[in-house]
């Protein structure tokens, strides 16, 4: 980059600058890197970073300049003091003089080196690809197994960065959300090694949907299940259910599957993968419906398995998500009752069928709680503010002469009202008020949307008696078609 230019990263103005170095003769060793890196084509990951490192060295390699005389901070050179090595070969000799490189108590070195995996920026690949390689061959040592350039956190359109002004300090998001929060956000949002885009809203959105709705619901529900139906204790298998074979396959299968994308550092597969399983036992909870296996002698019989599944996937996740959330075990084992139980927290115990009966559930607050922006919750409270106070100048403005008729008996005889059993309940996705419910009205089911989720918590309904208008013309709700409206929860 000539003199004058803009550099695209710092935003300032470069300078020409001559100095009198030694150099390091890395054109030597050109040919010989190209050609490991095309027969080890993992050694540079992701292919992206192969193709342009490959691109760089076909272009011919220059000597690279390893000491400077323009200023005199740094190691100085032997022999020569008026010069100070080059920064970048004195950090990059630190990965093995650090284990005891060049000396005769080589023990840390001759265990840890080669290196499995370099993780490094991708604006510090060239470094670690071209110089680190080549200096080694020029030692005659083995090179790292890989080396992984991970991308950018961008805000907007840019990199974040101190010198832009536009960095994002992790540690008050962490204090905000939690840190294992912040961790699963940023490993499944991103692909890793390409960069991502941060926004607060993301991030929240991730919270909720993931951590909130999907793995705290299936804490609560299955804890709640097992304290309500069986005394808070978990019981071995009875009969087995219809849906319990889809279930136990992924209990065999998605261990090995996320260590595959693991092995690869492709995070946000590996925790796509788990998912599949909190997905899954969701859907097998309102499957197998405990609520209405209770309320007879044959469902009796399946109710241990199918509260025994959910104990389980809830345990094979939890275990599953230890590397990425750390603190969350802790916190799951103690509901769980399984917090002295480390024979139960580890990868060797996913098989199903470890988890022994007699282990007693202690229920316990959520532990990711849905979150709401202040801004979301003052609009919230001032929208239903001002509704009210509408409402209320509206009524109090409308002439007697211009209230609702009255009607007659014969018109309220057209009202349809029945009894119903509330056979499942759901929340409606995207909406905090609204339940999905199933009813059975006679011999009919149906299905109706109730806004009554911020007092009556959905797996309590099932079994309940509602009153519903069994005549009112279907509505859709949230692309829910609504056959009734409830109108009285009976005890």
């Amino acid at each position: 980059m000539a003199a004058g230019h803009i550099c695209p990263d710092c935003g300032r103005q470069t300078e020409l600058v001559k100095e009198e170095s030694y150099f390091f003769r890395m054109s030597k060793y050109q040919d010989r890197l190209i050609r490991y890196i095309e027969e080890n084509p993992g050694f540079i990951e992701p292919a992206t970073r192969r193709n342009e490192m490959l691109s760089f060295l076909k272009q011919g390699l220059e000597d690279l300049s390893i000491s400077r005389t323009t200023f005199d901070w740094g190691i100085r050179v032997p022999n020569d003091p008026k010069h100070v090595i080059y920064v970048w070969l004195d950090a990059l000799s630190n990965y093995i003089t650090a284990l005891g490189y060049p000396q005769r108590d080589r023990a840390l070195f001759e265990q840890f080196w080669p290196a499995d995996v370099h993780l490094v920026g991708k604006d510090i690949v060239r470094f670690h690809t071209v110089i680190w390689p080549i200096m080694l061959m020029a030692l005659d040592l083995p090179l790292p197994k890989r080396v992984f350039a991970h991308g950018w956190i961008l805000v907007g359109e840019g990199k974040m960065s101190k010198s832009k002004g536009n960095v994002v300090d992790p540690l008050v998001l962490a204090d905000k959300y939690g840190a294992d929060a912040l961790r699963y956000f940023l490993l499944r949002e991103f692909v890793f090694g390409q960069d991502g885009n941060y926004s607060e809203d993301t991030l929240v959105s991730r919270i909720n949907v993931d951590l909130a709705n999907d793995f705290g619901n299936l804490l609560s529900r299955a804890t709640a299940m097992i304290t309500k139906f069986q005394g808070g204790a978990i019981l071995s298998p009875g009969e087995a259910t219809e849906f319990d074979a889809e279930l136990q396959t992924l209990f065999a299968t998605v261990p090995a599957e996320m260590a595959a994308y693991m092995e690869k550092l492709e995070f946000h597969n590996a925790l796509a993968a788990i998912w599949k399983i909190v997905a899954k036992a969701n859907k097998y909870i309102d499957e197998t419906a405990p609520w209405a296996l209770n309320k007879s002698e044959e469902g009796k019989k399946k109710l241990p398995t199918a509260l025994y599944h959910m104990a389980e996937a809830l345990r094979f996740a939890t275990v599953l998500l230890s590397p990425f959330m750390p603190d969350v075990p802790a916190k799951v084992w103690a509901q769980m009752g399984l917090t002295d139980r480390r024979d139960l927290q580890t990868w060797d115990s996913l098989r199903y069928g470890a988890l022994p009966q007699g282990i007693r559930i202690d229920r316990g607050e959520p532990i990711f709680p849905r979150i709401e922006f202040e801004e979301e919750k003052e609009a919230k409270a001032a929208k239903k503010e001002a509704k009210a106070a509408k409402k209320e100048a509206k009524t109090a403005e409308k002439p007697a002469a211009e209230a609702k008729p009255l009607i007659s008996i014969d018109d309220f005889a057209k009202i349809d009202l029945r009894v119903a059993k509330v056979l499942a309940a759901e929340k409606v996705e995207g909406a905090d008020k609204l339940l999905k419910l199933r009813i059975r009205i006679g011999a009919e089911e149906r299905t109706l949307v109730a806004g009554i989720a911020l007092h009556y918590p959905p797996e309590e309904l099932p079994g309940k008696s509602v009153v519903v208008v069994a005549n009112l013309k279907p509505a859709k709700l949230r692309g829910i078609e609504s056959q009734g409206m409830v109108l009285a929860m009976l005890r």
